[in-house]
């Protein structure tokens, strides 16, 4: 490929903060000459997060399900965060802020997304030159990832979940696949096809980064590709690739651990700080990869939560769902998964910072997760049982004896992901599939009490309604105003009613 047209695709899409070689004042560097610089553009704009932190947080996807609610204290402050999000709380028919884009509900998701796609397709499209170079395979599964990362999301967010009866008629999101300049409008794709090139990317990565662990888990290596492919297979129902990829990592951990909270004293992990460094680092042996999108907002000190006016808590239906025994909640308490405050529960999960492990990051724990599913609906329940009780046992006093068979065995299995997963991205996307899950779909309605301020007490004005899917169009997040007007209407947006 003509290098020149290579860093005209990175101008365009504003990719400038990948080194010396692509600064915008630079007029001499104008040739990708190795796999180092193709190394240096997949760092710096073809990851989402990299060690000099966030570039896009998704602090939305968490204030759509069930596992949050809304709390008032006092007049809300006209720019308190819940003011950014209060359209994602209600499901609203179009949520996102096109005037502030970088804010917390702006509208930045796809543009973003489609850049690391692009950067990815560029480093892929020129890469071949450098074949037999050193680095050239770990660059081009690293590209592989992230492309398969990226679209994983955007058909998780944009499109319809996977169902193998209409995924070839339900719209997914549009694939792109070079880095060549089309003058043309791009259509959607079918869930189907999204999930095939997914899968087609996962196990191009898996194939290039045999052997690679990288150094830091803002980096994809082999674990992280056979994570990402298991979780892919995981949502298709494709039951047997998940438990295969699972053990793959499992039985190779290369550092990895999950970290037992019963010989983890609370104590010295008490302030959101020091708990994160522990457990929510990224470089915590719970960590595969942690180069995704910040989403939680459920992270304040005790001290800035009292001091917050309105704002998100846990929801009492999660909480309730957590055993006397569980080390991660504790009744009118700090915990190890949440900071109690007089006003509720906080997530602990993340902080803003780049050392932080983010959300809709791979995480070692859901890989036991994603196993003990699979294997329940393999039959193989006994195998089940024991992969759940590999988590438990980290996280409770006492893990006691799961007695529950078939159907009733999955749902346990779906509320341990639940006390698991909370807060990190997982639990919208969860909803959705269990909707049109295979064997045992699972339809959810939810509600959201909506509160406003009087003068002297917060007072419930609406409960606001997501119906369960397909019924209702608020599953699916509308596409922003930008990406139809530059498609020449080429894409079917997705509608959502108002509320």
């Amino acid at each position: 490929m003509n290098k020149i047209y290579t860093l005209l695709i990175i101008s365009v899409l504003g990719c400038v903060s990948c080194g010396d070689f692509l600064e915008e004042d630079s007029q001499t560097l104008s040739y990708v000459t190795s796999v180092e610089d193709l190394d240096e553009l997949l760092v710096g704009s073809g990851y989402l997060q990299n060690a000099t932190g966030t570039y896009y947080v998704m602090t939305w996807l968490e204030v759509m399900d069930d596992d949050i609610r809304q709390y008032v204290r006092s007049e809300p402050a006209t720019t308190a965060v819940f003011n950014y999000l209060r359209l994602f709380y209600q499901w609203g028919g179009y949520p996102w802020d096109d005037d502030y884009p970088d804010r917390q509900g702006g509208n930045k998701a796809w543009k973003r997304l489609y850049e690391s796609i692009e950067v990815a397709n560029v480093i892929l499209g020129d890469i071949e030159r450098f074949k037999g170079d050193e680095g050239y395979e770990r660059v081009k599964g690293e590209a592989y990832f992230i492309r398969a990362y990226c679209y994983f999301y955007l058909v998780n967010i944009f499109g319809h979940p996977y169902d193998a009866g209409t995924a070839n008629e339900k719209l997914g999101v549009p694939i792109k696949l070079t880095d060549n300049v089309e003058v043309k409008g791009f259509s959607r794709n079918t869930v189907e096809e999204c999930y095939q090139q997914i899968l087609s990317d996962a196990r191009q990565a898996i194939y290039y980064l045999k052997g690679v662990t990288p150094v830091t888990t803002y980096r994809a290596g082999e674990n992280a590709a056979r994570a990402l492919l298991a979780k892919t297979a995981l949502y298709m129902g494709d039951w047997e690739t998940v438990v295969n990829q699972c053990d793959s990592v499992l039985d190779s951990p290369k550092g990895l651990g999950l970290i037992d909270f019963n010989t983890t004293p609370l104590s010295e992990y008490a302030t959101a700080g020091s708990f994160n460094a522990l457990i929510r680092s990224n470089a915590s042996s719970e960590a595969i990869f942690a180069g995704g999108f910040q989403t939680s907002i459920l992270f304040f000190s005790s001290a800035s939560a009292t001091s917050l006016r309105e704002t998100f808590v846990v929801s009492p239906e999660l909480l309730a769902l957590y055993e006397g025994n569980d080390l991660r909640y504790k009744t009118g308490q700090n915990s190890y998964f949440f900071l109690y405050n007089s006003s509720g529960y906080y997530a602990s999960y993340r902080g803003s910072s780049a050392s932080k492990l983010t959300g809709n990051s791979l995480l070692f724990s859901e890989l036991y997760l994603n196993k003990s599913e699979a294997l329940a609906l393999l039959g193989r329940e006994t195998e089940a049982i024991s992969t759940l009780q590999e988590v438990r046992r980290k996280r409770m006093t006492d893990p006691g004896t799961i007695t529950a068979t078939g159907e009733n065995l999955v749902k346990f299995i779906r509320e341990e992901r639940r006390r698991e997963l909370c807060c990190t991205g997982q639990r919208w996307f969860d909803l959705r599939r269990y909707a049109v899950h295979p064997t045992y779909p699972e339809k959810t309605r939810i509600e959201h009490p909506y509160y406003e301020w009087n003068g002297s007490e917060a007072v419930l004005t609406k409960t606001y309604v997501l119906g369960e899917y397909p019924d209702d169009g608020g599953w699916l997040m509308p596409i922003p105003s930008y990406a139809l007007e530059s498609n020449d209407g080429e894409l079917e947006d997705n509608i959502r009613p108002e509320r």
